[in-house]
């Protein structure tokens, strides 16, 4: 069907644009990329990287008509995402956003408590 002709080309430009933006970092050695970077960009770029390409071939694998449900890559993007998780709470601990956060006033909380004590 012509619908689904004009998805796999939509598909097909999107891969072709995001290969042009990944060739100067791929063609880049890994430690000229990361030599400037403070350790946290270096995890996330890292991070960022791998499930870039775990999700490329999660999308492969559905292409196929492979059942990605048991497969291990899904388990290796949960993986990867938990420790994107971790990188941004420490990323919080960091720059005191997490503080901020726990700080903030619960306005209708301290309005139970007042009329409470009242």
């Amino acid at each position: 069907p012509q619908a689904v002709a004009e998805q796999i080309e939509e598909v097909r430009q999107a891969l072709n644009e995001l290969e042009s933006e990944l060739v100067p970092i791929l063609e880049t050695p890994w430690d000229v990329l990361v030599a400037k970077l403070d350790p946290g960009s270096k995890a996330k770029l890292t991070l960022m990287i791998a499930y870039a390409a775990d999700s490329l071939f999660f999308m492969y694998l559905k292409t196929q008509g492979i059942a990605t449900e048991d497969h291990p890559i899904t388990e290796e993007l949960t993986r990867i995402r938990t420790y994107m998780g971790k990188l941004k709470s420490v990323a919080a601990k960091e720059n005191g956003t997490e503080e901020r956060a726990k700080l903030k006033l619960n306005k209708e909380a301290a309005a139970r408590f007042i009329k409470a004590g009242l």
